[in-house]
């Protein structure tokens, strides 16, 4: 019972943090005008959240191992809800770029916390589990920027959109409060599947998973997080540009419960390449197309195709290193919060300069990365286990 609560408020969690990431692409035109900032000043949100994030997700993982999952979690849940109460109330930019630090910080506690908790939990189906957990923040990230397209349709304001924000881990954090977390039995034969923790960072597989998330973050983070804005530079309506965001979930959405179905089966490293594969032939269309419905087939088919790249990866990291799951979740989580903090950022200051079209085609060019990091893995996964555990590529 304790096990089947424990996923049920794991995954809401992770519905939550679905739903409120997306706040800050929808909010971004209307604080732009507020705050009179510049594309390239307003790109820095990114890069403060994302950096908080990055060293969130490693402190987050280390935390967690040590003291248990339930405490990082709580402090989690409060300081990202006074964090966005206090970016609600500011009128100054600054504070509103370091609290986007506190909030990636304990956002990062938080992701690494729940990830690690549900890959602990279902071990022997971990690529099932993963992307059905990331499929449900994907459910989060497609009601989200609805709901907030239409607050901020209905003139509301984009800080009654971050008091929205507050509200609900204020509600979290009191139902974590009340939800025991089940003791995990370790692994018996884990000894047979592990580096040493101290060379893991050099594993192929793990460095080779590394890349992928970071490209994959970068990339889909730089569509999402400006697509709003682009769509506004195009003189599209506010809802319309909120509803890219969603289609994008959409298809984010619908790809990790297909990979949940199929990636144990498949195995993994097949799985991260037809992903990879996929994400560089439709990405060109979200981002290269002027028509609305072009744009929202590519959007659509670039996060059908992200979906699986990088729960399929954690739960290859953990099966690769289970006695070190909340560092090697958190560390490749890390990855994910290093692309978004710099490839958005780069894209927006191309895209003062350049245009968006040519902003947008770093993260198309970094998806040649990513299908040669991919095809890579295949490659090293196929070779004997005695060749991986030196950590040679």
């Amino acid at each position: 019972m304790n096990k089947r609560f424990m996923t049920v408020t794991s995954y809401l969690g992770y519905f939550l943090i679905g739903l409120i990431t997306v706040v800050l692409s929808p909010s971004l035109p209307f604080m732009i005008k507020d705050f009179s900032i510049s594309l390239a000043v307003a790109g820095a949100a990114f890069t403060a959240r994302a950096g908080g994030g990055f060293f969130g997700v490693f402190l987050g993982g280390i935390l967690g191992d040590k003291f248990g999952k339930k405490p990082v979690i709580i402090i989690a849940c409060l300081v990202q809800g006074i964090s966005m109460a206090i970016i609600a109330s500011t009128n100054s930019w600054s504070i509103v770029l370091l609290f986007f630090v506190v909030n990636g910080i304990f956002g990062g506690f938080l992701n690494t916390s729940l990830n690690t908790l549900v890959a602990e939990i279902y071990a022997d189906r971990r690529g099932a589990a993963m992307n059905a957990l990331h499929g449900v923040y994907g459910i989060g990230s497609l009601i989200g920027p609805l709901a907030i397209g239409l607050v901020l349709t209905w003139q509301f304001g984009w800080r009654m959109v971050f008091y929205g924000a507050a509200v609900l881990w204020f509600v979290y954090l009191l139902l974590i409060l009340g939800t025991p977390v089940p003791k995990v039995e370790k692994d018996p034969t884990s000894r047979q599947k592990i580096a040493p923790v101290k060379s893991f960072l050099f594993h192929p597989i793990f460095i080779l998973l590394f890349m992928v998330s970071f490209i994959y973050n970068g990339s889909a983070t730089s569509l999402v997080g400006w697509i709003n804005t682009y769509m506004n530079e195009m003189q599209y309506s506010t809802i319309l540009g909120s509803s890219m965001v969603t289609i994008f979930y959409i298809g984010l959405t619908a790809g990790r419960f297909l990979c949940g179905l199929i990636s144990d089966r498949v195995g993994f490293s097949r799985t991260i390449l037809v992903c990879s594969i996929g994400s560089l032939l439709f990405y060109p269309l979200a981002i290269y197309s002027s028509q609305p419905i072009l744009i929202a087939i590519g959007v659509f088919l670039s996060g059908f195709f992200f979906s699986g790249l990088h729960p399929t990866g954690l739960a290859y990291a953990n099966k690769l290193f289970p006695s070190s799951a909340g560092t090697v979740t958190g560390a490749l989580s890390g990855a994910m919060s290093l692309g978004a903090m710099l490839i958005p950022w780069l894209v927006g200051l191309i895209a003062d300069s350049a245009g968006f079209q040519i902003g947008f085609g770093l993260g198309l060019a970094l998806l040649f990365f990513l299908v040669a990091a991919a095809i890579r893995l295949v490659y090293v996964e196929k070779r004997p286990v005695s060749h991986l555990d030196t950590g040679q590529i």
